[in-house]
């Protein structure tokens, strides 16, 4: 007997790509899916992948887990309400992102986040277990590459044969050691491959076939209106609370290559150097965010006309 399991991760508010992914799949006969983490902010559509998120979750047997966009919006909530010190998000280059997509969420979608495990275990009678995670089963944040070191430790650790993480953003798989790596990919914004939604289907065998148990991945890049996403960005207001991160975001989006980590803190370095103080996140000032993505070649797509390359 075989079984088949849709993997969706890195949505990112993309609830056009999230749907595209979705719906591939229903007509493949998917009716279990996992969602691994980092639903929302870097796009618009929040309330919309939210809601999407809970109509699957009514249709069909669905697993969560948070990634580190969910941790993020949870600490903010905490922040808000004076239960840690954390700094509060403002409309700049550094957190405008991040506030635009928490304004937008609601406490139940917020404590559902805080509902959602890093990591589960999926077991089937039959078939391998597999340990899934959206960094790696101790941290969200953690970055899992194919051939990467850290990659290998973890399929020592594992009891399972099979594991599945996302987070990088980079699709792929990895046998090692007898074991084998599946990373999804990101349906929001893919890196390498601009304006497709990366993800993938489990194909699962059991005992009774000739190959005998085990898991094989079908990586998915599917097309999808890149033109609507870009083009919200402007229309609902996200490029002018999000700045210098929203051109980023739509380079990605255009071209596949992101720099997103260099963007900040190479602005925090220049920033730091020129005034001879550090620099605490989210206070970092727009002209510094400039001359970062000068450096790293980031177009300006502050105006709408600016945003086909």
């Amino acid at each position: 007997m075989t079984k088949q399991i849709g993997v969706i991760a890195d949505i990112h508010s993309n609830y056009t790509a999230f749907r595209t992914a979705v719906e591939y799949m229903e007509q493949r006969g998917i009716t279990e899916y996992f969602l691994l983490g980092d639903f929302v902010t870097d796009t618009t559509d929040t309330a919309e992948t939210m809601q999407y998120i809970r109509e699957l979750m009514d249709r069909y047997e669905v697993r969560l887990l948070r990634g580190n966009r969910e941790d993020y919006i949870i600490q903010q909530r905490k922040a808000l309400r004076g239960e840690v010190e954390a700094s509060e998000w403002i409309y700049n280059s550094a957190s405008g992102n991040l506030k635009y997509a928490y304004d937008l969420l609601t406490d139940e979608d917020i404590d559902l986040f805080e509902s959602l495990p890093i990591t589960f275990t999926y077991e089937c009678e039959g078939y391998p277990s597999i340990v899934c995670c959206h960094g790696s089963p101790e941290s969200d944040r953690e970055l899992l590459y194919v051939g990467g070191k850290n990659t290998r430790d973890w399929l020592q650790k594992i009891e399972a044969d099979y594991l599945i993480a996302a987070h990088t953003h980079y699709q792929g798989e990895w046998q090692c050691e007898g074991k084998k790596y599946f990373n999804t990919g990101a349906c929001g914004i893919a890196i390498a491959t601009p304006g497709k939604a990366q993800c993938l289907i489990l194909h699962g065998r059991d005992g009774s076939e000739p190959e005998g148990a085990g898991w094989d991945a079908e990586f998915l890049q599917l097309p999808y209106d890149v033109d609507y996403v870009v083009n919200a960005l402007y229309e609902k207001g996200l490029m002018e609370k999000g700045k210098w991160f929203i051109s980023n975001n739509i380079f990605t989006l255009r071209t596949g290559a992101d720099y997103t980590p260099e963007l900040v803190n190479t602005a925090m370095e220049l920033q730091e150097k020129d005034t001879g103080k550090p620099v605490v996140w989210p206070y970092i000032e727009e002209e510094y965010f400039a001359q970062s993505a000068k450096i790293l070649g980031i177009p300006e797509y502050r105006d709408k006309e600016s945003n086909h390359i």
